[in-house]
């Protein structure tokens, strides 16, 4: 593998911070705990759960305690007793979310927006209870860029008249969150990431990506062509990698007193420059693709207009069941030609940036392992000749 997890992290000043965090059971927050699971000094790691205990996040390497709350109620859901029995908390973390792109603008909102907002809350309460700052982390999307192309900078975006219901949502929370930040400088990390996939280690997975869900048949048959941009490429990494970028940002944090957070920072935990493009993707995977388990769609170049004119006919118009919208929504996030900035990223992690090569995610996202060595035979003499 390209990206090894415990040879990539510092074997000195790793941090143990305790985190309070929200979402450890989805994709990213997996993850996570993959990653602190490979670290030198693991994290106290305490996970907010809704209605009951879970016993996945239970076993062995999971999480050290469990919560239960509720990322849409005000503090979380989370009491004085709560608050009390949690102890020292020395960073909130939301890696919650909903990424059903299907799902309706009041869900997303309530979830996407009003959890992270929510979560801001309590990291400023257990700041008062605690006498010292709680820094909080955000997980966002770079996708809040909506269908902006070229360079992406790690700043706050302007309005988009073409942002989706679920780009929105991450928009609105990365503007309110950045004003409440400057408002009394709390320490605050918005951390943008791309697509994700199952562990570079593991290859399990929550979820299957939207770059599988193009290229994979579906019940109602195969999209026979994808419309792209010329050049379009496709940020994705595993979601141990992202995991690996968290503890490095977190432990930066809390080396140097989380001053680079006060007042709000940005950071995206992307592929960036290194990104592959799309096509360069599908033509790797029908060459390793060797039992001919996928039959990826044509790529056809269309300038930026009609592309966007079809989505808006295609997204904002028309009626899909989930199956076929959330692949239609996932087509906007590897159809654009544009490299995520990494600049401040770099700077908030000692100068760590992820990169995974094509190979790698190919293998994790298709289930496709390395090509089976030849058999090595032995000396035969050449029959009749000898």
């Amino acid at each position: 593998m390209t990206v090894m997890i415990s040879e990539s992290i510092p074997r000195q000043g790793i941090s143990a911070p305790r985190l309070l965090a929200a979402g450890l059971s989805g994709q990213v927050g997996r993850g996570l705990s993959e990653a602190v699971a490979q670290a030198v000094a693991p994290m106290r790691t305490t996970a907010l759960v809704r209605r009951r205990v879970r016993a996945d996040l239970a076993r062995p390497g999971g999480v050290d305690a469990q919560v239960v709350g509720d990322i849409t109620e005000k503090h979380w859901a989370l009491g004085d007793s709560d608050l009390e029995a949690l102890g020292d908390v020395d960073a909130v973390v939301n890696l919650a979310g909903i990424v059903d792109w299907t799902a309706s603008q009041a869900a997303m909102d309530r979830v996407n927006y009003l959890g992270a907002m929510n979560g801001l809350a309590l990291a400023r309460k257990l700041s008062e209870r605690l006498g010292r700052p709680v820094p909080y982390v955000y997980v966002s999307t770079a996708y809040v860029a909506g269908t902006m192309a070229g360079y992406i900078a790690e700043d706050l975006h302007p309005p988009h008249e073409d942002r989706t219901p679920y780009e929105l949502s991450k928009w609105f929370a990365e503007n309110h969150l950045m004003r409440e930040a400057a408002a009394d400088d709390h320490p605050v990390l918005i951390v943008r990431i791309g697509g994700v996939i199952g562990g570079s280690r593991s290859h399990s997975t929550t979820r299957w990506s939207s770059l599988y869900q193009l290229v994979a048949p579906m019940s109602s048959g195969q999209l026979p062509v994808l419309p792209v941009r010329p050049g379009a490429r496709v940020d994705i990494l595993p979601r141990d990698v992202i995991g690996e970028g968290m503890i490095r940002l977190l432990s930066h944090g809390a080396a140097t007193g989380f001053q680079a957070w006060r007042g709000g920072a940005i950071v995206q935990l992307c592929a960036g420059e290194y990104a592959p493009t799309m096509a360069a993707l599908l033509a790797l995977l029908q060459s390793k693709d060797v039992e001919g388990r996928y039959d990826p769609p044509r790529l056809i170049t269309a300038p930026d207009r009609a592309l966007r004119m079809a989505e808006n006919m295609g997204l904002k118009y028309a009626r899909w069941n989930r199956e076929m919208g959330n692949r239609l929504f996932g087509l906007r996030y590897v159809s654009i030609d544009r490299i995520f900035e990494r600049t401040r990223l770099m700077e908030l992690t000692d100068g760590w940036c992820p990169a995974t090569s094509v190979e790698d995610i190919i293998d994790i996202a298709f289930g496709l392992g390395a090509a089976a060595e030849p058999e090595v035979l032995p000396y035969l003499p050449l029959g009749r000749f000898a």
